[in-house]
This record gives C-alpha cells, structure tokens and sequence, in this order.
C-alpha cells in the first residue's frame, strides 16, 4: 500500500468470504508499472491533485482522490479455491492474469477469473508481461504503421523494447530505440532495434534524419513519459507523420515546446489507451477481450522476446526496496517484479 509520496508499507486485510461462483487466487508473480505507479510513489499522479468527472470525461479543480492507494495491474496468480458453482469452468491450478494490486491473494469471479486464465504450461515470468504486451500492441495500432516504414522508440524500458517488436511485426523495415539508460539500449539491440542514446553530443533527431535520408522517422511511438521524450518523438519524425503515445505523463514536466517541429511539421499525435473506458480507434472489430487475447498468443508463441527484461526478482515482503530501486537507481532496471512465497 502506498500511504504517501515515498512511503510504501505492507499491511494486513481480511478477504472476503468465497462465494458460490468466486475464485480464491494466490498470487504467483507480480509487474511493477515503473510509470504509473511510480507517480503515486512519487506524488505527481493526475488523481492526487485534480478530479476527474467520468460522465464529462474531464478533470476539474481539487483533488479526486487520497492516500492509501493500493498499486499495481500484473498479477499472475494461481487459483487454490473455486466456489460450489464455478467448479465446471475453472480448476484448482490453474494460472490467471489478473488487474489487481499485488497482494499475497484475490478473491475473484470466476468471470474475471476464466478470461485470465492462461495456456497450461507458460512460465509465470513470461506471463507477466502479457499485460504490458496489450498496451503497446494498442499503441502499435494506433500508430499506423506501413509496410517498410522507419519508427522511431522513444523510451525503452518494457513497454517500448515491447513496441518495437511490435513494430516490426507490423512491417517497419527500421526501428530505432532512444533511451538514455546502457542496459535498455543494450536490450534494444538484442532485439534487432538500431539503438541511440540521448545523452551523446549529437541530437538524436539529426542522427535519425542521417539514417532516412534527411526525412525523419515514418511514425515514432513515445514510451517514456516524460514531456521532453515526447518533444524528441516529435523532432524525429517526417513532415506530417503520426506520434503515438503509450505512456503516461504526471506532473508539471518541461520540455515540449509545440510552437517548433509540431507546428511546422503537421505532426499527428495520437493518444493510445486501451483501458479506462476508451474503446480502441478500431473498434469494434479490436476490443479489449481480442487485445488480451493477441498479446497473450504474441507473448506465449514467442513473437513478442520477453526473456532477460526482468532486470530484478525482489519478495512482495521487501515491496519497499522494488520501489526504492526504480526511483533511485532506475539505469538499473528494465522489468521489477515482485515473487511471493506460499
């Protein structure tokens, strides 16, 4: 539970009663967002500082919400229970990805329940990535990406070194990844991204428009978000080419500046949410239950390369120490996930 910026603390709930058609699930493996709940760490969450009307889908003046926040969204658990009228559509052993926060148990439906059920076999580690997989796959689609297209990655921790396969997938003939962190670009090339780090002396853009020919990326895909990734997203592309964004952005950021490449160059930029209610551009053709689906098969048929991003294994008891690392010492990471013992 986080109960404060910087403060993390475990405690102790009782769950309630199974019910005839609920699940009891022991969580497994759980992802921690290093975006979004790293903003509730870091107090810079929309949510802590302004309200959001969901009738009128805005945010106005004053504080929608408080401390204690219970975090997390990637959860792999294991059913131990099954209630008297569920037995016939899940069994005891079976995995399920569940958006819940981590804990140490959930009681579920079994709706809930058998739409995260995973394929027998998968290895828990690799599981936990099917959920970060279906946000980039929403971001991929929005992006639009053609047959021999260059794109462009800005931000390269899960999410993005996800993209850019996703992209490849998709047909660019080019992907190049943008982070400013040795162990992303390193993971980036291993993936067959052409990789840049920011912090060189020369300018990322001009080192993307040596690559295409003076024109700019064909589409970029901003992942890191912070405003001055989203800027760089924005100088490296082409005249009238479309950013697509699947991060999330907290705080008062600097760095974006439309008055310069996005107002002389016709930029598309495009918001890319596949939950909190928005239903995907395309559809209904794609919806959330397909998006999962995709990105489970990408992940479990070995499409989507997931071996060797999870930079650290810490125990859901030293929650604390996860979170520390990822505000402290982020270079070092690429995936943190939480293990629990039973």
């Amino acid at each position: 539970m986080i109960t404060g910026p910087g403060n993390v603390e475990l405690i102790s709930e009782n769950l309630p009663p199974l019910g005839p058609t609920d699940v009891y699930a022991q969580a497994v493996v759980s992802g921690i967002s290093h975006g979004t709940e790293m903003a509730w760490v870091r107090g810079s969450a929309a949510a802590l500082h302004r309200s959001w009307l969901p009738e009128q889908r805005l945010f106005t003046s004053g504080a929608g919400r408080d401390y204690p926040v219970a975090p997390g969204y990637e959860t792999i658990a294991r059913v131990t229970a099954v209630g008297s009228a569920a037995r016939d559509r899940i069994a005891v052993g079976d995995l399920v990805a569940l958006d819940r926060p981590h804990a140490t148990g959930h009681v579920v439906s079994v709706d809930t329940a058998e739409a995260g059920r995973l394929p027998a076999g998968i290895d828990p580690e690799r599981a936990v990535f099917f959920i970060l997989t279906r946000v980039a796959l929403g971001g991929v689609h929005d992006a639009g990406i053609h047959i021999g297209d260059t794109v462009v990655i800005v931000g390269l921790g899960t999410v993005g070194l996800i993209a850019g396969q996703l992209a490849y997938l998709a047909g660019a003939r080019r992907v190049i990844g943008i982070d400013r962190y040795p162990i992303r670009l390193e993971a980036a090339e291993s993936l067959g991204m052409t990789a840049m780090h920011t912090d060189t002396e020369a300018d990322v853009a001009h080192l993307v428009r040596k690559l295409t020919g003076s024109a700019g990326a064909d589409v970029a895909i901003e992942a890191s978000g912070s405003y001055a990734g989203l800027h760089e997203a924005i100088r490296c592309v082409r005249v009238g080419a479309t950013v697509s964004t699947v991060a999330s952005y907290h705080g008062d950021q600097g760095g974006l500046r439309l008055g310069e490449e996005y107002h002389r160059n016709r930029i598309t930029l495009v918001s890319s949410m596949t939950v909190n209610g928005c239903p995907q551009r395309t559809h209904p053709a794609w919806d959330p239950p397909r998006l999962s689906a995709t990105a489970r098969q990408l992940v479990t048929d070995g499409h989507v390369r997931v071996d060797g991003l999870i930079t650290h294994r810490i125990p859901f008891s030293d929650a604390r120490t996860a979170y520390g690392l990822i505000d402290t010492r982020p270079e070092e990471t690429i995936k943190v996930v939480l293990t629990y013992d039973h």
